[in-house]
């Protein structure tokens, strides 16, 4: 009794054992399929995003072919007629710029400083002109060549057409005049032909011209139509500059002078 007794227990816990490494087995397969990381995963794209990705690339394209043909462009075009103002559509300034009468101190104008290769200084001592600061000056929305803010200053055109004082080519010099005692140039139209300018640069450099002509032209189609002479070198050498400011009578109603001076120099 004892015996089938015990038999049946054990048979029980025996059954029991058998049962328990089954569920471990289907444990770790259940693990082992939840650990494992998807070969492929679906990428979900908003449209939004796609239509901006595809305009960035449109936009980025675009602009580097503009990029490379403005560079071919420029480089075919070294050194031919682009570099040279179209003195035809170039205007004298006339008037109505709002201006500084400050006159420099002595202080403000030895501390003027410029590149080494610009224009620092000028000077026309038959006028008593010393050391006039220079200031570059490019076009005005309407075509005309600016003048500069103070009347006190000189202007070197900066634009096409212009170059740097000692160089092949024309050198264009702006800056306030008129009858009234104001500008710089007030008296340019008193300079006789033969009296030496002298233009002091950046690094110390001085370049000594002296006066060839000078010549005045009624505002208007007579003053701009000279643009295109005043532009010119005065010989082979091509070592000039050109003044240019106010001159004559003053219309109060356009608030600028009557006609305009041009005064051209050679290189000495």
């Amino acid at each position: 009794m004892n015996t089938s007794k015990k038999t049946k227990v054990n048979n029980k816990g025996a059954a029991k054992m058998e049962d328990k490494p089954k569920d471990n087995l289907k444990t770790k397969k259940t693990k082992n399929k939840k650990m494992k990381l998807p070969t492929l995963r679906k990428i979900h794209l908003h449209p939004m995003y796609v239509i901006g990705g595809i305009l960035v690339t449109i936009l980025i394209v675009f602009f580097a072919r503009v990029a490379i043909w403005e560079h071919g462009y420029l480089v075919a075009m070294e050194g031919t007629e682009r570099d040279t103002v179209s003195n035809s559509d170039l205007q004298v300034n006339e008037g109505s710029d709002d201006t500084d009468n400050t006159e420099p101190t002595e202080q403000q104008i030895t501390e003027w400083i410029v590149a080494p290769d610009k224009p620092r200084y000028f000077t026309i001592p038959y006028l008593g002109i010393y050391n006039a600061r220079i200031v570059e000056l490019g076009l005005k929305a309407q075509g005309e060549m600016a003048t500069p803010y103070n009347i006190y200053d000189v202007g070197w055109y900066n634009g096409s057409g212009s170059v740097l004082p000692g160089e092949r080519g024309v050198s264009v010099i702006n800056a306030h005049g008129g009858n009234l005692g104001y500008g710089v140039f007030r008296n340019l139209p008193k300079l006789p032909i033969g009296e030496s300018i002298k233009i002091e640069m950046g690094d110390g450099r001085i370049f000594n011209y002296k006066v060839v002509e000078s010549v005045t032209k009624e505002l208007g189609d007579d003053a701009n139509g000279y643009m295109r002479t005043a532009f010119t070198p005065l010989d082979s050498t091509g070592n000039t500059i050109t003044l240019i400011t106010c001159t004559g009578d003053w219309w109060q109603s356009s608030q600028t002078y009557s006609q305009r001076l041009f005064v051209r120099a050679l290189k000495q």
